[in-house]
């Protein structure tokens, strides 16, 4: 007769752990320009594929790119990864794992 018990599930999915990161697409360090609140998703696409980000906020006021940068900050820390100021109002996303010299 054929052992009927089922197991916990555990093995069915498995856990977030168990999925590697995205691996670098170091081809390219995309550069974007968000003109409002609703590009910035462009920049988490990218980030989020593991290509380094710099995110230019130069064409905006001040009032319009704290939103922007406080989004970028979150992502970058939700992911583990590094947010360099390298100018006024541009910032660089690494993602985790990448390392850029210079």
């Amino acid at each position: 007769m054929a052992d009927l018990r089922s197991t916990s599930g555990a093995d069915d999915h498995a856990s977030p752990a168990a999925h590697p990161a995205p691996r670098p697409d170091m081809s390219t360090i995309r550069t974007l320009r968000p003109q409002d609140y609703n590009e910035v998703l462009y920049v988490g696409h990218f980030y989020r594929k593991g290509q380094p980000v710099v995110m230019d906020l130069t064409g905006l006021s001040d009032a319009d790119a704290k939103p922007l940068v406080d989004f970028a900050a979150g992502l970058v820390f939700g992911r583990q990864g590094d947010m360099d100021r390298i100018a006024h109002k541009v910032f660089l996303l690494v993602p985790p794992g990448v390392v850029i010299n210079g």
